[in-house]
């Protein structure tokens, strides 16, 4: 016989229950709906020392989808990427910016993008030009070479990264390219380098002056307002240029072998810098900065400069 106390009882247990059925639900679709929001980012320069620590730390720290780009493969057992996107060494910059977006599209799957990490780029010592005119053309050509290379290598990339910025970046979105210190200044004896990377600090500067984020005058914001118009996710995008002084990587080891390493920035220090950047805006240099880095004994510090 069950009495009303009993009843009171069995009802009771019934209510724990359901509300712990009901709280299991709840943490299903929390999950579901994390699962759903995960960020993405998009690296270029993925299979290098940079961009390969820079895709690790997004995709393990961050918990993001990475979707990595680069003329050289991943490793095969490389399970950090969420997809990846070959490009080819010897595009024009149409072409590579054609392959970029068509890898990005495939990869994003109707997605958006959050992030944009430019970690590819070079560098070399300009070729001895042509003494005289009328001289064999094997150094011109060489000269040539050289000049050419540096731009597809340090700004050619930037430029296409800035397209997928324009057409697959979603709101409050980080666009972050890696430019130079030494290209601050005028760089004798490897004038390549150098206007490749004032290339690429410009297009930073310029594309950040669009954005609904820049610090500029009245003259400039107006028509910033004008020429992103068409893109809305350029209102709230942020675009920085990191200016690494020497990074620590083992090609500029071997490179330059009695160099003092512990005065080179360690490609981890930029990666959780970024990292930082795209997990709380508010922290964010100002759309359009130049950020120098660099290691002393007292760590590594990034600061504004233009």
């Amino acid at each position: 016989m069950i009495t009303a106390r009993m009843n009171r009882i069995i009802m009771a247990s019934r209510v724990v229950t359901d509300n712990f059925r009901n709280r299991r639900l709840v943490v299903r679709c929390y999950h579901a709906t994390r699962l759903h929001l995960k960020k993405t980012a998009l690296v270029v320069g993925s299979s290098g020392c940079l961009g390969s620590t820079v895709a690790k730390y997004l995709s393990r720290e961050e918990h993001m989808n990475v979707i990595g780009a680069d003329v050289v493969s991943p490793d095969a057992d490389d399970s950090t990427l969420h997809d990846f996107v070959l490009l080819s060494p010897n595009s024009t910059l149409t072409e590579l910016t054609e392959n970029l977006a068509e890898g990005v599209e495939e990869g994003l799957s109707g997605e958006s993008l959050s992030a944009i990490v430019v970690a590819s780029g070079a560098w070399q010592m300009d070729p001895t030009p042509p003494t005289h005119v009328g001289s064999s053309q094997e150094p011109a050509q060489i000269y040539g070479d050289a000049m050419e290379t540096m731009m597809k290598i340090n700004f050619n990339p930037v430029a296409a990264a800035g397209y997928i910025a324009h057409a697959y970046m979603g709101p409050q979105g980080l666009f972050v390219v890696m430019g130079a210190t030494a290209a601050l200044q005028p760089t004798p004896g490897m004038i390549g380098y150098g206007v490749s990377k004032a290339a690429a600090h410009f297009y930073v500067q310029t594309l950040g002056a669009t954005t609904g984020l820049a610090q500029t005058s009245k003259t400039l914001r107006q028509e910033a307002r004008k020429a992103r118009k068409p893109y809305p996710s350029l209102d709230s995008l942020s675009v920085i240029g990191i200016l690494p002084t020497m990074l620590d990587t083992p090609s500029n080891r071997l490179a330059i072998p009695d160099g003092n390493f512990e005065e080179w920035t360690k490609p981890m220090d930029i990666a959780k810098e970024i990292g930082t950047w795209i997990s709380s805006q508010p922290l964010r240099p100002h759309s359009g900065s130049l950020v120098k880095v660099f290691t002393n004994t007292e760590g590594t510090h990034f600061q504004l400069v233009r």
